[in-house]
């Protein structure tokens, strides 16, 4: 039998028994919050308009694109001092057809197309004097040389092309035993349904990384617990699909943004969303504080810049922090002209929806715990990817 320890002197801290102490613990978890999730939150909880289930077995989604026929190209030299010129190499002659009235830009002189051979083009002087040279440039058509009894013309037209992406399977689990469920802890938070709201939010903001930065599409094969062989698919995100407008700088003043802005603007929506890591940020913002820099400084208890939108001539940009940014791409900046972006998921399932599904209890029979599967079938479709861009710094 143990006897109870003698002790002499006052009771203290030093010689209390460490069994017998009471834990101050708070009682609150403090769980630091992750990124925020801007791009898969405005296609998840926007209107439907925004959103598409794929009925592909796949996994694959498409669309066509088309434009209008194109209307100017560059143009090599112009040697010039005859009436007429062969063989002006141009960089797409696919559009031009003889008798197309062209605009030589560098000059502002109109030419008449006699023929045309691959991307070697024969022009004479619409108003029969000699041509002027002209080394580099634009040309442009602006109308057709055709008399009042001229026959058809041939039809010049585009053809369609098609887009695709596949959709990814983001599958995660929470797992725990029958006697953790049945203890208790000093802090909230723990339990298994505090771990699966957990695993969601982390799961939402994968969504997010993949919808921004996944490279690349494909498909592939994986072997099952059971030895099968199954399909894989991954999709390709913002990062890997936009690639026309993707403009680097050494240092991002107001020049460079402007000169990037005006290029994102050419085509879409004349109102885009730009999303910039913290060094971007700081620095679109830095160019109003250097402009508006007084001196002397006024006595001030407020400092800084925090620019929401920035307009040009060709369109509106609001701009954005995002938090997900990081790493490499704190100088990097999407832009995102969202009028044609939608999100893809998979069409239900016998089981429910694939959009987004929580599986309660799915657990090997006979097992003293609990698992929970948490998944969903998702994917991006960027079509015309010339109506974004991606602004990143120099490396």
């Amino acid at each position: 039998m143990a006897f109870t320890a003698v002790k002499t002197g006052p009771q203290s801290s030093y010689n209390a028994l460490a069994a017998n102490q009471m834990p101050d613990i708070d009682k609150f978890l403090y769980l630091i919050e992750p990124y925020q999730s801007e791009m898969f939150n405005k296609l998840y909880f926007s209107q439907k308009s925004k959103q598409e289930k794929v009925i592909n077995q796949n996994g694959k989604f498409s669309v066509m694109e088309d434009e209008y026929v194109p209307h100017m190209t560059t143009l090599t030299n112009i040697t010039g001092g005859a009436t007429s010129e062969d063989n002006i190499t141009v960089t797409d002659a696919t559009w031009i057809q003889a008798d197309d009235i062209l605009l030589v830009e560098a000059t502002e002189e109109l030419v008449r197309v006699d023929s045309i051979a691959s991307s070697q083009v024969d022009i004479t002087s619409l108003d029969g004097g000699n041509i002027t040279a002209a080394t580099t440039g634009y040309i442009r058509k602006v109308g057709s040389y055709v008399h009042e009894y001229s026959g058809i013309r041939t039809f010049v037209h585009t053809q369609e092309i098609e887009y695709y992406n596949y959709l990814t399977i983001f599958s995660e689990s929470v797992a725990s035993t029958g006697r953790q469920q049945a203890g208790e802890t000093y802090t909230n938070g723990k339990s298994h349904k505090d771990q699966v709201k957990k695993k969601v939010t982390e799961m939402k903001v994968m969504f997010e990384r993949n919808f921004k930065f996944s490279t690349e599409k494909g498909t592939g094969t994986a072997t099952g617990s059971d030895s099968n062989t199954y399909r894989v698919t991954w999709g390709e995100g913002f990062l890997g699909r936009v690639s026309t407008n993707r403009d680097a700088y050494t240092t991002l003043d107001e020049a460079a943004f402007d000169a990037y802005f005006g290029l994102v603007f050419g085509k879409g929506s004349r109102t885009k969303d730009h999303y910039a890591g913290t060094n971007q940020a700081l620095a679109i913002n830095k160019i109003v504080k250097d402009k508006y820099a007084i001196d002397p400084k006024p006595i001030t208890t407020t400092y800084g810049v925090d620019l929401s939108q920035y307009r040009l001539p060709m369109g509106t940009m609001n701009l954005h922090y995002d938090q997900q940014m990081d790493g490499k791409f704190t100088d990097f900046g999407f832009t995102v002209d969202w009028g044609v972006i939608k999100m893809r998921y998979m069409a239900n399932d016998e089981k429910g929806s694939r959009k987004f599904r929580i599986e309660e209890d799915v657990e090997t029979p006979g097992t003293d715990g609990k698992v929970t599967k948490i998944l969903a079938d998702l994917g991006m479709q960027i079509p015309n990817e010339e109506l974004h861009g991606i602004l990143e710094k120099s490396v």
